[in-house]
């Protein structure tokens, strides 16, 4: 897509209640059923230049998929840093050293999955404790995204998720 080509129009407006992005919970848009789909998978090593990495294959990814230019992906790329950053600085890698990055579609959005080994091991901040400098990923997150969570699986592993809309004028596949 060319600049010229970019869109220029308002977000799509969610209408009250929202769709859950919950995977395995049933979505309000598809009569309970949930239609995610992915669209790319990636291990990348646990460390920080993965986080540059991870923005990249994103953005690449969904402008591809969805026919969006990076003007469009602002929101989408800030969120991928914070939640690989998060995970690179503050959880343990898989037991192979990576943290692995899926891309799926879920009705009306994008849903960015990053899985790392669980929390790394020290003293779990209080919640009456300021974030330290610079942790303001969960701000941006409630600001940013439509939906977020987590989720551990059987082996140990912890997966942080987000979503957000698809805009008006991308291709929807």
């Amino acid at each position: 897509m060319n600049a010229s080509d970019a869109w220029s129009g308002a977000p799509v407006l969610v209408p009250a209640p929202a769709p859950s992005l919950e995977a395995g919970l049933p979505s309000a848009w598809n009569n309970g059923k949930s239609s995610g789909r992915l669209i790319g998978e990636i291990d990348l090593a646990a460390t920080p230049p993965a986080v540059r990495l991870a923005r990249s294959y994103v953005r690449e990814l969904v402008g591809q998929h969805f026919g969006a230019d990076r003007s469009e992906l602002g929101d989408l790329e800030l969120l991928t840093s914070e939640a690989m950053t998060n995970s690179v600085l503050h959880a343990r890698p898989r037991r192979d050293g990576t943290v692995m990055l899926s891309v799926l579609h879920v009705d009306r959005y994008v849903r960015v999955e990053v899985t790392d080994g669980g929390a790394a091991p020290g003293r779990p901040r209080a919640a009456d404790e300021p974030l330290p400098a610079g942790g303001r990923g969960l701000a941006l997150m409630k600001a940013l995204a439509t939906d977020f969570g987590t989720g551990r699986g059987r082996n140990g592993t912890s997966t942080f998720w987000f979503g957000v809309g698809v805009r008006e004028g991308w291709r929807l596949p």
